[in-house]
């Protein structure tokens, strides 16, 4: 507990905090190792790029698309393969819900066998948790820049609250309200200058100053790093809001829908009471908890105005996990506190609704049925309502895991092109012939190509973001030499 301004240490938070962890865990661990794809094609993107740090090309570190704080998190041990890649990952998220208990415990919440449960159980923890993606890391580093402020350790929050710019474009928001609470404080600059106290006035300035310095020391670093590596100034990107209009805009109330479905139904309930009820301590450092609401509002504003290519995905959004567990445990703890005799039975319910929720995934089944791609036969699956299946490998998919076969079998000394991230992932460990790079420009009829040249075509990244349409290759010659599923996915060779 807190007292005098200083968080008591507690010994254990529990048993039943520990194995409702290693549950939560657990359904992850369960996903990651039977999913037989991705949920994004950007994590084998993301894999890969990290993978090639420690595999003859370390300037990849710092490439802006990403991200080099992700990057720094996961090449080690992408080095070994996406497996214990993921395995990483999910350890961090095991290590981010440790915190949020540390913190509850310190807030006064006596519950925190419910609090895994509550973070572990919202659809998309399962999902991303142990992703090769920004979305952990992100998580993780924001949660404990308040963890450590809330502790006094503002050196090292102000480093963490620099380094999420580094993970996702969008922390630099968060890194400014960082920037405000410094200086808007109790001991803030501001605050004494309002207050008259000039006498208090320099040394907290200064003070401001060394914190700020602190925040931005990782942009700098990379910054300066990435652009020593030949690839630009990174600080570019926030001065180019609308770099291309193929991801739209859409309403500005989606995000609602998002955390409303991505963290389910009884978890936003339990969120929203417990937003209105007061903690137990107080703490300026608790001010900090309100740039969660504050991302979920900015997020909301740039899909609105189409901004920053954002897309509108709900996964830009799931970093929040911690927080919204956190504040759904003190909403149930309201419902305990007035179910009295009844509490246990209560709260029994409460865990298994929260379990089961998360176990169906229910937005996820509706949304990702059989991974259909236009242009191949669409059927659906039926929704389970026990728990989500392990996610499927898609027709369209196993097309272009049959393509790089053909690859293995096929290509010798040619030159060969695939705009698919996924036939560099099923040969990422293998070489054959001239291999050209998917994002390198070319056009259809390109004279980079060589004679006998190779494409791997598919109907998605071939077409809708590199313009080689049937119609195109038709007209400059290219030979049809094979297709897999229902035609989403071709081989054609140059003459």
């Amino acid at each position: 507990m807190e007292e005098g301004g200083v968080i008591e240490k507690r010994a254990t938070l529990g048993w039943g905090f520990w194995l409702a962890l290693a549950a939560g865990l657990g359904w992850s661990l369960y996903r990651a190792l039977l999913n037989e794809s991705w949920i994004l094609d950007d994590e084998i993107s993301h894999f890969l790029f990290s993978w090639k740090v420690l595999n003859g090309d370390s300037g990849m570190l710092w490439d802006t698309w990403t991200r080099p704080g992700r990057n720094l998190i996961h090449f080690i041990p992408s080095y070994f393969g996406i497996e214990v890649a993921r395995m990483w990952t999910l350890f961090l998220a095991g290590v981010t819900v440790w915190l949020v208990g540390r913190e509850a415990d310190s807030l006064g919440l006596k519950l925190l066998w419910v609090l895994p449960l509550l973070i572990c159980f919202q659809w998309w923890f399962p999902m991303l948790s142990y992703a090769v993606l920004t979305q952990t890391p992100f998580m993780i580093v924001w949660f404990l820049g308040v963890y450590l402020a809330r502790r006094k350790q503002l050196v090292w929050a102000a480093l963490c609250w620099g380094y999420l710019p580094l993970v996702r474009h969008e922390g630099i928001a968060l890194s400014g309200l960082w920037g405000l609470w410094v200086i808007c404080g109790p001991d803030g600059f501001v605050r004494k200058m309002i207050l008259g106290k000039w006498d208090e006035f320099g040394g907290k300035f200064l003070n401001a100053l060394w914190l700020g310095f602190w925040t931005f020391l990782p942009l700098i670093v990379m910054n300066v790093m990435t652009w020593m590596s030949g690839r630009g100034w990174p600080f570019l990107i926030w001065f180019e809001s609308k770099p291309t209009e193929m991801y739209g805009s859409g309403s500005i109330f989606l995000y609602l829908g998002h955390l409303l479905w991505g963290a389910g139904l009884p978890v936003v309930a339990f969120l929203v009471w417990g937003m209105f009820r007061k903690w137990k301590v107080s703490d300026w450092a608790l001010v900090l908890y309100w740039t969660y609401p504050a991302y979920l509002v900015m997020q909301s504003l740039i899909y609105w105005k189409g901004l920053f290519a954002s897309g509108g995905y709900y996964h830009f959004i799931m970093p929040m996990a911690p927080w919204i567990g956190l504040v759904a445990l003190k909403g149930v703890e309201a419902l305990n506190d007035l179910a009295g005799k009844f509490s246990k039975w209560v709260m029994g319910l409460v865990a298994a609704g929260t379990v089961y929720g998360g176990l169906i995934m229910y937005q996820f089944q509706w949304q990702i049925p059989d991974g259909h791609i236009p242009g191949l036969p669409e059927k659906f699956a039926d929704i389970s309502w026990v728990a989500a299946p392990p996610l499927r490998q898609s027709r369209f998919g196993g097309g272009l895991e049959k393509a790089a076969d053909w690859v293995r079998n096929n290509v010798k000394d040619e030159q060969w092109l695939s705009h698919h991230i996924s036939l560099e992932y099923y040969l990422y460990r293998e070489s054959y012939g001239e291999k050209l790079g998917g994002w390198g420009g070319y056009s259809v009829d390109s004279d980079q190509f060589k004679p006998g040249a190779i494409l791997i075509w598919d109907v998605n990244y071939s077409v809708g973001t590199h313009g080689f349409t049937l119609e195109a290759l038709e007209k400059n010659g290219w030979e049809e030499v094979e297709q897999f599923a229902w035609g989403s996915v071709r081989v054609f060779r140059k003459p």
